[in-house]
């Protein structure tokens, strides 16, 4: 489990604006406190 903690996810955002601009963003999250997070979301609906 400690291998897990430690694994990274490059997460990207695009947006494209109507008037044509892109916006870009980068982030590295944590893939096992990201999981933790998306498991709780599913069990509150």
């Amino acid at each position: 489990m400690d291998i897990k903690k430690e694994q990274k996810i490059k997460a990207q955002e695009w947006v494209v604006m109507f008037d044509g601009q892109i916006k870009k963003s980068e982030n590295e999250i944590n893939s096992y406190e990201h999981h933790l997070e998306v498991d709780n979301q599913k069990s509150e609906e």
